[in-house]
């Protein structure tokens, strides 16, 4: 949620600039994406929400006035127990999710729709660490947001990332920061994380997975990158689906993988992303290592685990 309101604000800003002697015009065509396209990125709303509470009693009542607020549009809210993978500390994790059905009239259904809201819940009040808790898993996630009056909100960067930046001189996480949120409005993000479980493979593949989706933001250091699709563009058979590089039909996105230098390969995204997911879930152990490992379609390891090494914040 942080990492898409800092993209939607930063070009919300540059819509509100574009017309500052319009203001009319501005209010009228804020949601039309084929005005001002240059800002289109405006209109990003996230689809799920990670709220993170210090205590038990805070998280009891925000859940209670969620429910009321359900009730009250006579929706329906579901709650469910999640298991928080990679943390050593005692966190509870609800994963919630609310059904609405708005603008119902005689001549209308109305819409349907969703809200999906994760809460973590800290256990112990008297050592409390904030999202990512020291586990980051991508830069653009490096971000919370905090209440620091009422109705009043701050976007900063996390006390504690598990990164350098949490102990970094004053200077140096301020040129690092200012990076990072580069990145983000450029459309790029780092793949960060440093577990080292013998299951870590699997959970850097489904993180990566779900980042994959996003409908802007690209990973730019793991051994896959996204590459633009040129007029004299090399033609060559996807591996997964055996068409043309060329036949848009598929996906007018492609992918490179660079697990082999010598010999990278491109295929469509849309095909790569149901390959990866299939590949993730096998969750195949090597017999030597007894860790999961994640192959590309040629056999060749991914190694997400030793991507945090390519990534600005360490080098």
């Amino acid at each position: 949620m942080v990492r898409d309101e800092i993209i939607a604000t930063h070009y919300k800003t540059k819509f509100d600039e574009y017309n500052v002697d319009a203001p009319d015009i501005k209010y009228g065509s804020f949601w039309d994406e084929t005005y001002h396209p240059e800002s289109k990125k405006r209109l990003l709303v996230p689809n799920d929400m990670d709220i993170f509470f210090a205590n038990k009693t805070m998280a009891d009542e925000f859940i209670s006035k969620l429910a009321t607020f359900a009730s009250n549009y006579d929706g329906k809210m579901y709650i469910g127990d999640c298991v928080l993978y990679a943390l050593d500390r005692c966190y509870t994790h609800k994963k919630i999710n609310i059904y609405l059905k708005i603008g119902k009239t005689i001549s209308s259904a109305g819409h349907s729709i969703r809200l999906e809201i994760d809460v973590i819940i800290n256990n112990d009040e008297l050592n409390i660490v904030e999202p990512p808790f020291n586990n980051a898993d991508f830069t653009s996630n490096l971000f919370v947001m905090s209440k620091i009056r009422t109705n009043r909100y701050d976007i900063r960067l996390s006390r504690n990332t598990g990164t350098k930046l949490d102990t970094v001189s004053l200077t140096e996480r301020t040129i690092l920061q200012a990076k990072i949120l580069k990145d983000i409005i450029d459309n790029k993000t780092e793949f960060i994380r440093k577990c080292t479980s013998p299951t870590a493979e699997y959970m850097n593949g489904m993180r990566i997975i779900k980042m994959l989706n996003h409908p802007h933001l690209q990973i730019t250091n793991v051994l896959f990158i996204d590459i633009d699709r040129t007029p004299d563009i090399d033609d060559c058979i996807c591996d997964i689906c055996q068409i043309s590089v060329k036949d848009e039909s598929k996906s007018k996105e492609l992918i490179k993988i660079t697990t082999n230098k010598h010999a990278p390969n491109m295929m469509h995204k849309a095909c790569f992303k149901e390959y990866l997911k299939s590949e993730i879930k096998k969750k195949y152990e090597n017999p030597a290592t007894r860790s999961i490992e994640c192959k590309c379609t040629r056999r060749n390891l991914f190694n997400f685990k030793e991507s945090y090494k390519y990534s600005s914040i360490y080098k």
